[in-house]
């Protein structure tokens, strides 16, 4: 099944999918934030000390699975790589240009939020690199 029709099929296919893996990811982090915000003081500090690296790296594992699948999909696997990459890093930038401009004046928490927030989004761009290039190396 190597014609040209279905190899034309699964470029067309890459993009797209790979955007709407994006979209997962993107609204599995809002709502994980969104969920963590809204905690009592007391819970998050529980939640902070004793879960957070599990929840965080649990949500990672699943956008690294999704990046591995979508880069099967690709008849190419560098340009599978490349596609997954180049998108998950203009969306990283995209999205800590927004988290920093969202106000003209930051306070001391917030500058310390809007830190580790982007600490956050720069590991999760790189485990969606690593998991296209875990598919790549069949």
């Amino acid at each position: 099944m190597n014609n040209i029709f279905i190899k034309f099929l699964r470029f067309v296919v890459l993009i797209p999918l790979c955007m709407l893996i994006l979209g997962i990811v993107n609204w599995g982090l809002m709502w994980l934030f969104v969920w963590f915000i809204g905690l009592s003081k007391f819970w998050m500090i529980v939640v902070f000390i004793f879960f957070a690296g599990s929840i965080w790296n649990l949500f990672k594992l699943v956008a690294t699975l999704l990046s591995m699948l979508t880069s099967y999909v690709s008849p190419n696997k560098s340009f599978g790589i490349i596609t997954i990459t180049v998108l998950s890093v203009l969306n990283s930038i995209l999205i800590g240009y927004r988290v920093w401009t969202l106000k003209d004046d930051y306070s001391g928490w917030e500058i310390a939020g809007a830190v580790f927030f982007t600490i956050l989004l720069v590991e999760l761009t790189f485990a969606l690199f690593y998991g296209a290039s875990a598919a790549a190396e069949d």
